[in-house]
């Protein structure tokens, strides 16, 4: 998950925890047990925290996710856009948490093939992370790689190859020549050098986050 914890607000461990055991539950699509279990730490959090709290954002991203593997997707793109509207009014408009959950949408809106909806949100948690965490920051490049794999579908190469190529820098400077993200950026671009497109992802699109 990505980190969230700049501005002052730090996602707790507590939902860190049942994030993954979510993430757990929904992969056996085990959906009758995930499901309740996000509503009830959502309906706790509300009582002690209040309806505008990052906490209850927090929970409604992680319940998002459940619906949108069940294929819920209007249900799943309601949270979301009152998650945004509880993180803008609490953390603020540019703040890592409101970029994440700008990416969750643009991931659901991309599940659906809505890629024109999908590009003005990747571009403005592009804008966010820049502005927070630097140009050079990793999630800056985790941004820049989502941006590329929208592009893809909306068949802008050309912005494709300069977002990967700028991903594929921040990688290299900032992680090292070794790591992961290096090795599939750069097949990536002889990808696309060779086949003037991209091959697409296989069913995982953009990057969901925390």
């Amino acid at each position: 998950m990505a980190q969230a914890a700049s501005g002052g607000y730090e996602i707790p461990a507590r939902l860190r925890t049942l994030h993954n055991l979510v993430i757990q539950y929904a992969s056996q699509r085990r959906y009758e047990v995930a499901v309740p279990l996000c509503k009830k730490a959502l309906e706790d959090l509300e009582k002690t925290s209040g309806n505008e709290h990052p906490d209850v954002a927090t929970m409604l991203n992680i319940l998002a996710l459940v619906y949108r593997d069940q294929g819920k997707y209007k249900e799943a793109g309601n949270l979301l856009h009152d998650a945004i509207k509880i993180l803008e009014k609490t953390l603020g408009y540019d703040h890592p948490a409101v970029a994440a959950t700008l990416n969750n949408l643009a991931v659901l809106y991309g599940k659906r093939g809505k890629y024109k909806e999908t590009e003005p949100l990747c571009k403005r948690a592009l804008e966010i992370r820049e502005k927070v965490l630097g140009k050079d920051h990793p999630d800056v490049a985790k941004q820049l790689s989502n941006l590329a794999l929208l592009c893809q579908n909306l068949g802008k190469y050309k912005e494709v190859e300069q977002y990967y190529q700028r991903a594929l820098e921040i990688y290299e400077s900032k992680l090292g020549p070794d790591d992961p993200n290096v090795a599939k950026t750069k097949n990536y671009l002889v990808r696309m050098t060779v086949q003037c497109c991209l091959v697409p992802y296989p069913r995982r699109t953009l990057i969901w986050m925390l």
